[in-house]
């Protein structure tokens, strides 16, 4: 099955002489814009092809952009198979900082924060802002709290934390906003020494397992 893409692109416009910006509505799926492109009969000139949480870029051959950023507004998208990828289970300690704040915010008790989180099945939708930093979609409606006023200076590395639609576990130390809900019990996702260095790929299902 299609969709339609009327509504769904608020702009495609160009990013240098190789790069291609397509912009998305909220709650838009950028996986099956994503999926289009790797289906037009231009993807052979593209190098890259990159979902995130309300963009898609491509890079790649200048008349190959400009062909499919004419097919895009216009286009359908086709259905993105979930059950591609594998799905890893990671262990999690729900005892974050932030665990009982976020129970305040959405009317839930701790435990049912614990339940929502823990029983959502979850899929990893791009990479980035740290080197294997991935982020999950999609967080149950009801834990969809806004980032914190104020960011940490220091969030530790294993850090599970959620932030409007997305969860995240933090690969390192480094400065955070988000969330802290719990802490990753188990073997860390992102591992330099690794090969890959990611136990998790984008399109994967991610489930967190409550460990007391």
């Amino acid at each position: 099955m299609t969709e339609p893409a009327s509504g769904a692109i608020t702009s495609v416009r160009r990013v240098g002489d190789r790069g291609l910006l397509i912009e998305l509505a909220e709650r838009v799926d950028a996986h099956r814009v994503a999926a289009f492109v790797r289906d037009h009969p231009c993807a052979p000139e593209l190098t890259e092809v990159i979902p995130a949480a309300r963009t898609v870029f491509l890079l790649g051959r200048p008349s190959a952009l400009d062909r499919i950023g004419r097919a895009i507004p216009t286009a359908a998208w086709p259905e993105v198979d979930e059950r591609r990828g594998k799905t890893v289970v990671v262990p999690v300690r729900y005892d974050g900082p932030d665990l009982h704040e976020v129970a305040e915010r959405t009317g839930l008790s701790v435990r049912e924060v614990v339940r929502r989180h823990s029983g959502t099945e979850y899929r990893v939708a791009f990479f980035g802002f740290a080197p294997g930093q991935a982020f999950f979609s999609a967080l149950p409606d009801v834990l969809r709290v806004p980032r914190r006023p104020s960011p940490r200076v220091r969030v530790p590395s294993g850090s599970v934390a959620i932030a409007n639609e997305f969860t995240v576990i933090y690969p390192l130390d480094s400065p955070g906003g988000w969330n802290l809900i719990g802490t990753r019990a188990g073997p860390p996702l992102w591992n330099t020494q690794a090969q890959p260095p990611n136990a998790v790929d984008v399109g994967d299902r991610v489930v967190f397992d409550e460990v007391r």
